[in-house]
């Protein structure tokens, strides 16, 4: 057997601006799925593989981070995220108003529409996202339940099942062709089980957070099985801001 070679990932002298890597990314689709939209997953870890500080993903992040993330917002048609992480994270509004702005100017609408897959509706009626003008939602569930969310701004969509691939068959069907999910860590790794995930733009953060369950640092990017075999991952990017990094990767067949 040969000897496996290396590579040195040193800082380039050139940098780039975050529009650059987000134009990338994009660019590098793979094969486009026939009955849904794109999917790529959007997750920050720590170094030692834990998706949370004291329960939540922004102590994670930092400005790069923050650009990267909140870019690909502004790319994509819609975002899909588990109520868990919804509740936690407190949704409200996901671009800032420059973005919107050229969202607009594109022809499109202000936000991407923002998706939850709820079987029983265990979701906090009082998220800032169900308040606000400019978002729209669709909640898929087989919950028979009546929530006094405003039609026009939340649209609750019963299907039975209600399940990750169900949801992104109708999103499909609405025309959306570019979904970011943001987790939570079980909902992507449902999406990798039913082979729904095609990416996987993973965000390292420099930091050693630790399995302290008092704090709520339990939870890897990814919770529950995901089939039979891990799956193989494709690298097809690197960046890098400071000591944070930033990896894209197509999503493979069974390892």
């Amino acid at each position: 057997m040969s000897d496996p070679t290396f590579r040195s990932f040193a800082a380039p002298d050139v940098s780039v601006p975050a529009a650059d890597v987000l134009d990338a990314i994009v660019a590098d689709a793979g094969p486009v799925p026939a009955d849904r939209p794109r999917t790529i997953g959007v997750m920050v870890a720590s170094v030692d593989g834990h998706a949370t500080v004291d329960g939540r993903s922004g102590g994670l992040g930092n400005p790069a981070d923050r650009a990267i993330f909140r870019g690909l917002r502004e790319r994509a048609d819609a975002l899909l995220v588990g109520p868990t992480t919804l509740n936690r994270e407190r949704y409200s509004t996901t671009l800032d108003p420059d973005q919107r702005e050229r969202r607009v100017a594109a022809g499109r609408n202000p936000e991407p529409l923002l998706a939850t897959v709820s079987r029983s509706l265990a979701i906090e009626r009082d998220l800032p996202l169900f308040q606000e003008d400019v978002l729209r939602v669709a909640v898929y569930t087989a919950s028979d339940e009546q929530p006094d969310w405003d039609p026009e701004r939340v649209d609750v969509v019963r299907l039975d099942p209600a399940t990750p691939a169900t949801a992104l068959r109708d999103l499909h069907d609405r025309g959306i062709a570019h979904v970011n999910c943001e987790g939570g860590p079980t909902l992507l790794a449902g999406l990798v089980r039913d082979g729904l995930l095609d990416e996987l733009l993973l965000t390292v953060s420099p930091l050693l957070v630790g399995s302290d369950p008092t704090l709520g640092n339990l939870l890897p990017i990814v919770h529950g099985s995901v089939g039979d075999q891990p799956r193989s991952l494709e690298l097809r990017g690197v960046w890098r801001s400071d000591d944070m990094l930033f990896l894209h990767y197509h999503l493979g067949s069974s390892a």
